[in-house]
């Protein structure tokens, strides 16, 4: 699906990829009540469609199967660019959902992420980077990665992103249970699990962009694919293990659950073989996906003018096949 916006003066459809986190620490909980984390994060193939249309005098609606109405992601981003304008937008929003509702595959931000360029698209509006960054980070953490497709290396509470390249080309299937989960409740188990210091945090991150700096062909991510959210999980419901250990009889040469999960995704080393394991995980509503980084190069960079350049986390590898970017960081 062309991630580019398809516009017609009164109507812009935005594809909204889903993501999976190939890494995921977690660290202590915040003063602002967050956790600290260092994610390496992929958007994929799969996506949701967000369509968005002039709608003089029936003021803001969202539709969407999933969660209809202003509560949804996708009002509350029209509604945070609202009052940062301070001037309303007549909307329609409308959500083709394809990306699983609790599968922590980011569909939810996602879908806001591209109401946000599909408004700012049927507008005209050319929003600062600045100003897109900070209306995305009010709305969830997950939501500014949308913003700037390709893999990036996510820390803070999510805010903080940087370019980088990985390995490619990647084949993953992802797989669910007969389960969704909601992301606070899965920090909530996290944290009467497990309690971290940030020392011990600080010394995991830097490992993984160690890792990150040394991966050269795609089976070198294997050392760095782990969910620090995945024992909870699966203390509570052993099905997400099942679910793994399928994907590794399957083939797959890494296998993690994503985010929150309860989505389980698997590394494989070519197409016919991701296509194999995706028969054999029919079962689990397995999908074949594959990374965006190629359509990043190119379709991606559609969704983001160029802003001024950022230095590189330590170990990670920048991205050598376009001009290296990054949202602007909070003040």
């Amino acid at each position: 699906m062309d991630l580019d916006a398809a516009a017609d003066g009164r109507r812009v459809e935005v594809a909204a990829p889903a993501k999976i986190n190939l890494a995921l620490l977690v660290g202590p909980q915040r003063p602002d009540g967050f956790h600290e984390i260092c994610s390496v994060i992929l958007p994929v193939t799969l996506s949701d469609l967000v369509a968005v249309e002039r709608a003089p005098g029936d003021g803001l609606t969202v539709q969407c199967p999933i969660c209809p109405g202003e509560n949804n992601l996708a009002g509350r981003i029209v509604r945070e660019l609202e009052r940062r304008l301070e001037r309303p937008f007549e909307v329609r929003v409308t959500i083709h959902k394809r990306v699983p509702h609790g599968a922590g595959l980011g569909g939810g931000s996602s879908d806001a992420a591209a109401t946000l360029v599909a408004v700012e698209r049927l507008f005209a509006l050319d929003l600062s980077d600045r100003l897109r960054y900070e209306v995305a980070a009010a709305i969830g953490s997950d939501v500014p990665f949308f913003l700037w497709l390709g893999p990036q290396l996510v820390m803070g509470r999510g805010q903080v992103l940087k370019d980088m390249a990985l390995p490619e080309p990647l084949h993953i299937v992802l797989a669910l249970p007969d389960l969704a989960l909601s992301t606070a409740e899965v920090y909530r188990w996290r944290d009467a699990d497990e309690q971290p210091t940030l020392s011990d945090f600080v010394r995991r991150a830097e490992r993984l962009q160690q890792s990150l700096s040394v991966a050269v062909l795609p089976r070198d991510l294997t050392r760095l694919v782990e969910n620090d959210l995945e024992a909870s999980v699966v203390a509570r419901h052993p099905e997400v293990a099942e679910l793994k250990r399928s994907m590794f009889a399957a083939g797959a040469f890494g296998a993690a659950m994503s985010g929150s999960g309860a989505a389980v995704f698997g590394l494989f080393d070519d197409e016919a073989t991701a296509l194999a394991a995706r028969e054999q995980l029919a079962l689990a509503r397995a999908t074949y996906v594959t990374d965006l980084q190629p359509r990043a190069q190119t379709r991606g960079d559609a969704r983001r003018p160029p802003s001024d350049g950022g230095g590189e986390p330590r170990g990670a590898r920048p991205r050598k096949d376009r001009p290296q970017r990054r949202p602007p960081g909070p003040k």
